[in-house]
């Protein structure tokens, strides 16, 4: 299978990070599947990837928190497509201030991450899942963090040591658990699960002071979603290390 005939589904991905994640995706022959929770920002960046010379691009309505929404873009793709060869699962949140102690954090803040970056994500792969079976070589990848790092949160010596954001980071964390225990379940097959950080990029929420374009910050995703069959299942990546593994 060529990859122009592969096919790969990017959620969040009408602007920053996922945006780029399909551009590159694009111009690697991959017909995307671009997911927004607003539709037209959704066409609006299908317009720019289209611009670029990228043939293939359809927008999916998605909203990672909503169950019927979720199945509504499984059922879109599946008439689309007869597999889905790429899965990254980007959409996310941070709702919680810099800097917040886990004390100070509300119920509904942590909640409302863990609906977006965590069950999300989770119902997503799940309701993909059989679609993804039928491809012969399918990637899960799933966006991570470099604050998701288990082994770094309390290193001194870390590069996240000084940062605090308990909701995304312990979201990031259960996602990291979610990605062992999928690439688990398929383990000795060509399916492939891994997480990937994008490091501290220049997105919305990198802002403008972050050391990584965009571009930088997508590569990781990019690389393990188009990963050869020997390459890696259930481990995690970050840009900060130029795509080099990351401590769980």
């Amino acid at each position: 299978m060529t990859n122009g005939n592969r096919s790969a589904f990017v959620t969040g991905a009408n602007r920053g990070l996922g945006l780029e994640i399909c551009r590159q995706l694009g111009q690697k022959g991959y017909k995307i599947f671009l997911g927004c929770r607003d539709i037209e920002k959704g066409k609006e960046a299908a317009g720019q990837l289209i611009a670029l010379e990228i043939a293939e691009v359809t927008p999916i309505q998605l909203d990672a928190t909503d169950s019927g929404s979720i199945a509504a873009a499984v059922k879109t793709i599946s008439n689309l497509v007869n597999c889905l060869d790429v899965l990254v699962n980007n959409a996310g949140t941070f709702e919680e201030e810099w800097g917040t102690m886990p004390s100070a954090l509300t119920v509904k803040e942590i909640r409302d991450t863990f609906d977006a970056n965590f069950f999300g994500p989770f119902e997503i792969i799940r309701e993909f899942f059989p679609l993804m079976l039928k491809s012969p070589a399918p990637r899960i990848v799933n966006i991570s963090s470099d604050m998701g790092s288990l082994s770094n949160i309390n290193n001194r010596e870390s590069i996240v040591y000084g940062v605090m954001g308990p909701a995304y980071q312990s979201s990031k964390v259960a996602i990291n658990a979610l990605t062992t225990l999928f690439a688990k379940e398929v383990i000795d097959t060509n399916f492939k699960v891994n997480s990937a950080s994008p490091g501290w990029c220049r997105t919305d929420m990198g802002t403008d002071d972050a050391p990584l374009s965009v571009a930088e910050g997508a590569s990781t995703a990019v690389m393990l979603a188009t990963l050869p069959d020997d390459g890696p299942t259930g481990e995690f990546f970050s840009s900060t290390r130029n795509g080099n593994g990351m401590e769980w």
